[in-house]
């Protein structure tokens, strides 16, 4: 079961993790997922804030429902690059802004990252 924070919204939380579960492999293109009311009683929320997120989902372009069939997730593998990328970019940008704040200079974020990508390397 899924635990929501208090700081935004229910259906917010939900596409954020099927999103997750869409770049990390979890959910594969074109692949069915679960019907509007099995989420609910599963995540135990409102059937309406589901069909929020599906709703929403849809207009992103994340899900295509076929009404009688089910939703499933896009086969458009631009999609789910775009997703990664965004992902990417929020993850990098968060991670500057943090050792900005730390007083760490462009040059020291720089020098950072290249000895945690060294570690990598090494293992």
């Amino acid at each position: 079961m899924m635990e929501f924070n208090q700081k935004e919204p229910i259906y917010t939380q939900i596409i954020e993790d099927i999103k997750i579960k869409f770049m990390n492999g979890t959910y594969q293109p074109g692949q069915e997922i679960p019907s509007r009311r099995e989420l609910a009683k599963r995540l135990g929320v409102n059937p309406n804030t589901i069909q929020r997120a599906y709703r929403e989902m849809e207009d992103m372009k994340l899900i295509v429902t076929a009404r009688g069939q089910g939703s499933f997730m896009t086969s458009d593998v631009q999609i789910l690059e775009s997703l990664r990328e965004e992902a990417l970019d929020a993850a990098v940008s968060q991670s500057i802004e943090i050792l900005r704040s730390f007083g760490k200079s462009d040059e020291e974020i720089l020098d950072t990252i290249k000895k945690y990508l060294g570690r990598g390397a090494a293992q």
